[in-house]
């Protein structure tokens, strides 16, 4: 028997400004600033059931600048989250992440490790990140994963640049005691660049992990393995491992990442090792404030010795804030800062400054 299903659907719109340092995105030696204007809709729904717990969120903004109107456009997000119960033992989870951006500042700004995207100085770029995971109980302390990821991305030129990710995975977890569990995994992933110069890439990878912490208290991960990449007939092994710490306070959040992993990221487009490392402090201040601070720091190589060699190095920081003038309308800024240094290859230094002002109307 099912529960009753709990609701929730907002729509809110904004209004903002700003200004930033490189609207192309250019080398340093060519950056020229611009002032940003932003209109902006937000639709989103979350659902919740004795057998579901699901969101999903439409994001819809108008970007104009006050010179560079090559850059002026409609973008889209959307983005969905999804948990079922299938049976009393087993659960599937789903994702998908997608964007779609004529505007090159759109992808320059601090974000989560998995997400982080090269710049580059391309326009009419998309990406699409989709998961599928499986769990079931074996036992009490027993549970089997499986589960396939796809990370697609294009670039509208013509002929269009491509590169398209695909995984899958298999596991077995452990728990052990109230607080802690360790689990093991093997993944296969593919990576095709659509490119008669970049050659497709395999990776056959396992690992090995350990989890600790409650739900609602502390917690980290620690994970480490090695996969075997091939292309062409040749074979490298790499390590690859990740770490995180999530510690709540009283009125403060700390969330700290890292993460060394294949990546075919289309602003290098030939598979690298990425290195992404991100922290972040965030809290209430009085009552209807937040404040916020975040850093990240990360580095791409390219993987074996074919093809064009490519490396960089980024670093970025953003400071956020908000404040409820009442339960409708609220204001929110940031300040951030993105860096790209290229250490070998085509790649540019890229440096670009932000300031973003943004007026929320929640309409319900």
């Amino acid at each position: 028997m099912t529960g009753p299903t709990r609701g929730e659907l907002k729509l809110s719109l904004g209004l903002g400004g700003g200004y930033t340092s490189n609207a192309a995105l250019r080398s340093d030696a060519a950056a020229s600033g611009d002032s940003i204007a932003n209109l902006r809709a937000d639709l989103s729904e979350r659902k919740t059931s004795a057998r579901t717990d699901w969101s999903a969120s439409y994001d819809s903004f108008y970007t104009s600048y006050g010179t560079n109107n090559q850059f002026d456009s409609l973008n889209h997000a959307v983005n969905f989250d999804g948990r079922y119960l299938v049976t009393s033992r087993s659960h599937l989870a789903l994702f998908e992440h997608f964007f779609y951006s004529r505007n090159p500042l759109q992808i320059a700004s601090t974000t989560p490790t998995t997400e982080t995207v090269i710049l580059t100085q391309q326009t009419h770029r998309w990406r699409s990140v989709s998961d599928v995971g499986f769990d079931t109980s074996l036992s009490r302390s027993l549970t089997l994963l499986a589960g396939v990821t796809s990370r697609i991305e294009r670039i509208d030129l013509r002929p269009s640049v491509d590169t398209d990710t695909y995984s899958g995975r298999l596991g077995i977890q452990k728990q052990i005691g109230k607080k802690d569990s360790i689990a093991s995994s093997y993944a296969y992933s593919r990576f095709d660049f659509h490119d008669a110069t970049i050659p497709n890439s395999a990776a056959n990878g396992v690992d090995a992990s350990w989890t600790h912490g409650a739900p609602a208290g502390p917690a980290c991960t620690l994970s480490a393995g090695v996969s075997k990449v091939t292309r062409e007939g040749a074979s490298q092994n790499l390590v690859v491992a990740a770490a995180s710490l999530h510690h709540p306070f009283r009125r403060l959040d700390f969330v700290s990442d890292y993460r060394r992993s294949l990546m075919a990221d289309i602003g290098v487009a030939t598979l690298t090792v990425a290195q992404n490392a991100s922290a972040g402090i965030s809290g209430t201040v009085g009552r209807s404030s937040t404040l916020g601070v975040f850093a990240e720091y990360g580095t791409r190589e390219s993987v074996l010795d074919t093809g064009d060699r490519q490396a960089l190095r980024y670093t970025g920081g953003a400071v956020r804030g908000s404040i409820a003038l009442n339960p409708w309308l609220s204001l929110s800024g940031e300040a951030r800062r993105r860096k790209q240094i290229g250490l070998e290859g085509t790649v540019e230094d890229l440096t670009v400054d932000t300031v973003f002002m943004n007026l929320v109307f929640q309409v319900f």
